[in-house]
């Protein structure tokens, strides 16, 4: 294994050859991919999913991938013209694409520019749905060697702002429209995710997991044992350490594999420390960052979103999270957690948020090291 220096750049890395990594995942989603098969990626926010989708999209030569984040999103206006910019701006997209978009949208032809599409006069009418559905269509080719693949990223927070900026009823439509598409285009692969769970939005606009049962759930989790010490490796190799077995072993240990975690814990290293760094730095360095009221800040937004997706839930939430916690990592039983439905139907949303793994009729924290940090935050636990 050839190891080289990677400076720790925690949530910001786009670089793909600063990647590692997931070979598994990668392997199976090609494979699918390969044999018509859309992926729906449900990891948590700071899992690594969109450095991910970058990595796929600039190493897999058998797929042209097209990468467009819904975020900002509001209208399904918003969503035609973000999916036509993104579109536009791919350099290598081919020409029937643009010639289908030059018969719906005026500056086509013009550097790109986001924002500043605007429809020709003889589709103001049109429904925008039908013009989504005929600008993606456009992307269904059987010409070209490589797959085309759609890659949709923040697509349940741009379900969640059009149902509260236009209504459910046309979120719905959107959830329809997308699945349609999916389900007939013939070469177009499909590739969903999003920093929040799909149910807490689906059940905002009252419909069912219908409008994605089309779509083959995979999660990234964290790295591999061998992907994480070569990570771990290269992140202090980035701080200009030396690679010393204990201090790997600590760094994956207090970070539990996570990528997100392992670059913040080594970005706080390479600014504390001159000197060698000792597994106890290690651990110090992790404690000092959770205490912190400026790091981690994703902890903040985290916490925020079980009061915002929990609404009046919350509460039994946070109970249920505070109940489960082991330091041994042991399975608790569901009927403890329970007593009444409302706090089953809590119990089920926190595991397909992945704050909970579910074995039978047992439930425990399913990243050890994100249960760490909420009892600590929340001044259950105290450092180590």
């Amino acid at each position: 294994m050839t190891l080289r220096p990677i400076t720790p750049q925690p949530g910001n890395d786009r670089d793909p050859m600063n990647f590692v990594g997931r070979v598994h995942i990668t392997s199976q989603a090609r494979e699918l991919l390969k044999h018509g098969t859309n992926l729906l990626l449900t990891d948590p926010r700071r899992m690594g999913k969109t450095f991910w989708m970058d990595y796929f999209a600039s190493q897999e030569a058998g797929f042209h991938c097209y990468s467009i984040n819904y975020e900002g999103v509001f209208t399904i206006h918003d969503f035609l013209i973000k999916t036509t910019n993104s579109l536009i701006k791919e350099r290598a997209l081919p020409e029937r694409v643009l010639t289908k978009l030059r018969t719906i949208f005026n500056n086509c032809d013009i550097e790109f520019s986001p924002g500043f599409l605007t429809l020709k006069p003889f589709h103001h009418q049109t429904s925008p749905h039908a013009l989504l559905t005929s600008v993606l269509t456009a992307l269904d080719n059987d010409e070209d060697d490589a797959i085309p693949v759609v890659m949709m990223d923040e697509i349940p927070l741009a379900i969640k702002n059009i149902a509260n900026r236009e209504g459910a009823s046309a979120a719905e439509e959107l959830l329809q429209t997308l699945q349609a598409l999916r389900q007939n285009t013939r070469h177009v692969r499909w590739i969903v995710t999003g920093s929040i769970g799909f149910h807490h939005v689906l059940r905002e606009i009252n419909t069912t997991h219908g409008v994605l049962n089309d779509l083959t759930p995979v999660s990234l989790g964290p790295l591999a044992d061998k992907e994480a010490e070569e990570l771990a490796s290269c992140l202090l190799l980035g701080i200009e350490q030396p690679l010393i077995e204990s201090v790997v072993n600590e760094l994956i240990e207090v970070s539990g594999g996570i990528p997100f975690l392992l670059h913040t814990v080594a970005a706080k290293l390479g600014h504390q420390h001159g000197n060698v760094v000792k597994p106890n730095d290690v651990r110090e360095c992790f404690e000092d960052l959770v205490d912190s009221p400026d790091d981690l800040n994703w902890f903040k937004h985290n916490r925020g979103r079980i009061t915002q997706n929990y609404g009046t839930r919350a509460r039994i939430a946070n109970e249920i999270l505070r109940k489960t916690l082991s330091e041994t990592n042991m399975w608790v039983t569901t009927d403890s957690l329970v007593p009444d439905d409302k706090a089953a139907d809590t119990l089920e949303d926190l595991v397909n948020d992945h704050y909970l793994e579910r074995r039978g009729l047992s439930v425990r924290w399913r990243y050890p090291a994100f249960q760490y940090i909420w009892a600590r935050k929340m001044r259950v636990w105290d450092r180590q």
